[in-house]
């Protein structure tokens, strides 16, 4: 599934995105879901496999859109920080929403394979297109780079998004800077 939605696709999400406002993710009928896209269950089916699947495609543009942000200038720790919550800020919308339906895992969960396959590979044309080919050593300094950002992430979140996106940026850089300082002891 890429990251480009068609005029369906784009029902589906914006029916799911619409729907989970007014109700709990799992009490949202495929039926329902296609009602309100306007187009039938034939249709969802051709397109997805689950409502899951509606998230996972909308995450997927959404993270394209990062890609091309994160392009705009060389990519440093704290451009790419930066960027990374400037994006989310601006689509803080969703992700309070996912929170409140107690979803925010779904993206926690995903955000691996999306940021590397929607982001990772557009800003660094040099990758292998699946992270899988990636170094040993690389692959552990991307996971543990993006845990501390999604942890960083979702402590916003849930703790109302309070700080700009600069000031968590800057935490994480002084984080580093300290750790710094306790090896070079």
């Amino acid at each position: 599934m890429n990251g480009r939605p068609n005029k369906a696709q784009n029902a589906f999400i914006n029916a799911l995105l619409q729907l989970m406002k007014e109700k709990a993710f799992d009490q949202i009928s495929i039926s329902e879901l296609s009602e309100n896209a306007q187009y039938d269950r034939r249709t969802f089916y051709r397109y997805f496999q689950s409502k899951s699947d509606i998230l996972y495609l909308y995450c997927a543009s959404l993270l394209q859109e990062m890609a091309l942000d994160m392009k705009k200038e060389p990519l440093t720790p704290q451009s790419g920080f930066l960027s990374y919550f400037s994006f989310w800020y601006k689509h803080r919308d969703f992700l309070l929403l996912l929170e409140k339906q107690r979803l925010l895992y779904y993206l926690g969960e995903k955000q691996d394979q999306l940021l590397y396959e929607h982001v990772g590979t557009i800003v660094h044309e040099d990758l292998p297109k699946d992270l899988a080919l990636v170094s040993e050593f690389s692959l552990y300094a991307y996971y543990f780079t993006l845990g501390g950002l999604w942890q960083a992430l979702a402590l916003w979140i849930r703790t109302g998004m309070k700080q700009t996106p600069a000031q968590l940026t800057q935490h994480i850089l002084d984080s580093f800077t300290e750790m710094q300082k306790m090896i070079c002891q």
